[in-house]
């Protein structure tokens, strides 16, 4: 087991990674000296493989779990607003009060639904984020971003709401799809070029062989072990990035936003459709070719990010994606990283160091599309 402390003042809290977590899950929240009621939100499929055990452990340690909230649909259309206000709703039902505590169990859209509504319910009550999916543990669940979607963008109305814990239990990530893992990779090289030459390395020589084994389905200890030092070093460049700018008001959380302009522009004109990860794939592409377009990017860096990305299975090419062109660039100027209406995006200058650039044009846009 390891453990990260992000230290924000009084928001700080640890990021326990490790095997076999959620059945002792209690262990962890005990020390916080939390209200005795705990709301799980989750969804079908996460519950019948996870709840079970971690509804045990608490109820060990005497906590009051009340009946869990069911999100409806398992995917990204729970970030909506009714499912927002069904999940208020409960909270009122279940008697929640300000020292009640929301536990979200799942994987990223969980985790942003849960912690927007608890950042919200009588004015923000404890958080405890349990991500069971690799892109959850290495981005979604740190860092205190909450969000929902409008059909127009990803993420745009939300919160910065600090869990109490987040508890990462790589054992999970035995039970999780090859299309769901190779998703999360996307996450995960971008660690690698904005702040960890290291495990950028490391996945240019380890992924082709783990995606091998996951294929066959045979995660055993030596890939389980791999995925926990990716998890334990992406969490680590998350935190440290957290600490240093935890609203985004410095311009070095920024960084984090790596691919992701283009990226949450993509899956807004799919209609959400384009995964996370595929998208984030092709974001980076996208930043890469504009990064060496305006001289600083080279050109053999931009094909190493590349070939990694093909490596882990994720899309290069955009071209045969079914996506309007004119609804990217609609979603695009509704970044929320934008400024006097001018687009900031984060272009990488080598592996391992990014920076934000402000003076780019819609046609440099359109060409590195095209």
């Amino acid at each position: 087991m390891r453990r990260i402390r992000l230290n924000l003042k009084d928001r700080s809290y640890s990021i326990v990674i490790g095997r076999n977590l959620l059945p002792q899950i209690a262990r962890w929240l005990k020390p916080l000296k939390l209200g005795k009621k705990i709301l799980m939100v989750t969804n079908r499929r996460v519950a019948n493989l996870f709840l079970a055990p971690v509804r045990a452990s608490l109820i060990r340690a005497g906590f009051e779990v009340v009946r869990p909230h069911f999100l409806k649909y398992g995917d990204e259309r729970d970030k909506s607003k009714d499912s927002l206000f069904r999940l208020w709703q409960h909270m009122a039902e279940a008697g929640l009060e300000r020292s009640s505590t929301v536990l979200a169990l799942g994987g990223g859209v969980v985790g942003d639904l849960a912690g927007f509504a608890a950042s919200t319910y009588m004015r923000g009550i404890p958080l405890i984020q349990v991500p069971t999916t690799l892109l959850a543990q290495v981005d979604a669940a740190i860092g205190g971003k909450t969000a929902i979607d409008l059909p127009l963008a990803k993420n745009i109305v939300g919160t910065f709401y600090q869990p109490r814990l987040v508890v990462s239990d790589v054992a999970v990530l035995a039970r999780t799809g090859l299309k769901e893992l190779r998703n999360s990779f996307a996450e995960i090289i971008k660690y690698g070029i904005i702040r960890d030459l290291g495990l950028f390395r490391m996945l240019e020589e380890k992924v082709r062989w783990f995606f091998s084994k996951a294929s066959q389905n045979t995660l055993g200890n030596q890939e389980l072990s791999f995925l926990e030092e990716v998890v334990f070093r992406s969490a680590r460049v998350k935190a440290g990035i957290v600490e240093e700018d935890e609203r985004e008001t410095k311009g070095k959380r920024t960084a984090l936003n790596y691919g992701h302009t283009f990226a949450h522009a993509f899956e807004a004109a799919s209609n959400y459709q384009l995964p996370h990860g595929e998208a984030v794939a092709l974001g980076m592409v996208c930043a890469a070719r504009l990064a060496r377009k305006k001289g600083l990017f080279s050109f053999r860096d931009q094909i190493r990010q590349n070939r990694l990305i093909e490596a882990a299975g994720l899309p290069s090419q955009i071209d045969r994606r079914p996506l309007n062109f004119r609804r990217v660039f609609q979603a695009m100027l509704l970044d929320k990283k934008k400024i006097g209406g001018r687009l900031r995006l984060v272009l990488p200058e080598a592996i391992g160091r990014v920076k934000v650039v402000e003076d780019v044009s819609s046609k440099e846009i359109e060409e590195v599309l095209k």
